[in-house]
């Protein structure tokens, strides 16, 4: 009973604290938007501000996954706490901060939605009345906005790889093939990225065509893309055990 009302009052908290943010938002109250955010971090997190942003993303979520109940709900709190946190940045023109919370905010979606204890149909609101309030969207939509609000800036390796995981995870293989070419572009001097390439693609030959096409990525583009891995594998001279 208690744990049950525990998660109950913290459902309720991030939903007060979301309609205050809206508010102080539209009034162009920043300061009070940022305390906000700042008391939400304390009631729901235990933890101060400068504690959290003190903590790795990786290392935040290890904590709160490891709650019992409510635990994937808790840990989105924190990715969209950090997502309107870098909203109120952006907003004062403190484009820098912005960019680095709007990072963070991706490190955690990416890393809660490749979290092997959270299933594939897991990675959503599991709290019907945190889904149903209208103030929250799909963590994958979440994704994709922030990607469009970090386009331009280039993304440390740990979020392409990231990101990589999470394409092909969630049947995404076009996208993960991109975003595997592009982090190879980017780390040319990295083998470890070109094995996982090869892991890569030995997984897409198992599967049947029907799901390659599902994931925007046929068969013929399949064999082509380790092709073209292959050819770099050979220009590079890696060379694996």
């Amino acid at each position: 009973m208690f744990r049950q009302d525990y998660i109950m009052r913290t459902i309720r908290v991030f939903i007060d604290a979301l309609i205050l943010l809206i508010r102080s938002r539209r009034d162009q109250d920043y300061p009070r938007a940022r305390s906000i955010i700042a008391q939400t971090w304390e009631d729901i997190f235990g933890l101060s501000t400068a504690s959290v942003m003190a903590l790795s993303e990786r290392t935040l979520l290890s904590m709160l996954l490891k709650r019992s109940g409510g635990a994937v709900d808790t840990a989105l709190m924190a990715a969209r706490l950090f997502k309107e946190d870098g909203v109120l940045a952006m907003a004062v023109g403190q484009e820098d901060e912005g960019r680095g919370l709007y990072l963070k905010a991706l490190n955690c979606y990416l890393e809660i939605a490749v979290e092997p204890s959270v299933g594939v149909d897991g990675f959503r609101w599991i709290s019907e009345e945190i889904d149903q309030s209208g103030l929250v969207t799909d963590p994958r939509e979440a994704i994709e906005e922030l990607l469009r609000l970090l386009a331009g800036t280039a993304l440390p390796m740990p979020t392409t790889l990231l990101l990589f995981n999470y394409y092909e995870r969630y049947g995404q293989y076009g996208k993960a093939e991109d975003t595997l070419f592009h982090v190879m572009e980017d780390y040319p001097a990295e083998p470890e990225i070109a094995r996982l390439g090869l892991g890569f693609y030995e997984r897409l030959e198992s599967m049947a065509d029907d799901r390659l096409e599902r994931g925007g990525l046929p068969r013929d583009e399949v064999r082509e893309g380790l092709e073209q891995l292959r050819d770099r594998i050979r220009r590079y001279g890696y060379v694996f055990d």
